[in-house]
């Protein structure tokens, strides 16, 4: 159950990709990454504050609070990127500038919130080895900042390319649509798994899947429509129950 919600998680996300409307995303661009600041900024600054200065009852005496403190900073201020896009979707706000203004804030929270989640792994590993300093190994961090700028790069040049000659070759060699969904599935997996190689969420590499796919000249919403109903009327479902039940 748990594999078939992961695989949810991906295919919401790349339904959601493939319904982003860059264009509205270029013009709030500069709103979503206003949100998106405060959106971090207030609530990690309230949770790193409560791990350094709250009641020793919780969170213990003696030693380094850091790892806490980051911790809780980041629990409070992380979105979750999978519940945000259902809720826009659900109430058919994902081609409205509020809808993009919300997933885009919401996206990059997220990726925010994980890169913080890294250094908090790398205080946390070196005060478990006894390091001095907090053991925050900047190069790994540094490799994995480099790697998802880098992943953004291919995604927006050679990738966008690739995506679209893919899906071209496959809708012009097959009559059926069903060989272009199992293409768009292949593409998904395929960058998901370049994200998790760099140490950052998949959901990041569904995510620029669908948005790469959902800008293809030949997609069509038959095509979508589809993909649509499968994921709503299955994987979805699933995913939301497994949640539930750890909860």
């Amino acid at each position: 159950i748990d594999g078939l919600s992961q695989i949810g998680i991906l295919l919401l996300l790349l339904l959601t990709g493939m319904e982003t409307d860059l264009k509205l995303v270029r013009k709030s661009g500069f709103a979503s990454v206003a949100i998106a600041l405060c959106g971090i900024a207030f609530p990690f600054a309230c949770g790193f504050l409560l791990g350094e200065f709250g009641p020793a009852s919780l969170f213990g005496t003696g030693g380094s609070r850091l790892v806490t403190s980051l911790f809780l900073g980041t629990a409070l201020s992380i979105s979750s990127i999978k519940i945000v896009a259902m809720v826009v979707r659900e109430m058919n706000f994902m081609r409205r500038n509020l809808g993009q203004v919300i997933v885009a804030t919401a996206i990059m929270e997220d990726t925010c919130g994980w890169v913080i989640i890294a250094i908090t792994f790398g205080i946390a590993s070196g005060e478990a080895s006894g390091g001095s300093g907090g053991g925050l190994d900047w190069l790994d961090l540094a490799k994995s900042v480099g790697g998802v700028t880098l992943f953004l790069l291919f995604c927006f040049t050679a990738g966008r390319w690739l995506v679209f000659s893919i899906i071209r070759w496959v809708n012009d060699s097959f009559r059926s649509d069903f060989p272009v969904i199992t293409a768009i599935l292949v593409i998904m997996g395929v960058l998901a798994e370049m994200t998790h190689l760099l140490g950052v969420r998949t959901v990041l590499g569904a995510f620029m899947a669908g948005v790469l796919i959902g800008e293809s000249p030949i997609l069509t919403g038959h095509i979508q429509t589809q993909l649509r109903g499968m994921i709503t009327a299955f994987f979805m479902p699933v995913f939301f129950g497994d949640r539930k039940s750890v909860v």
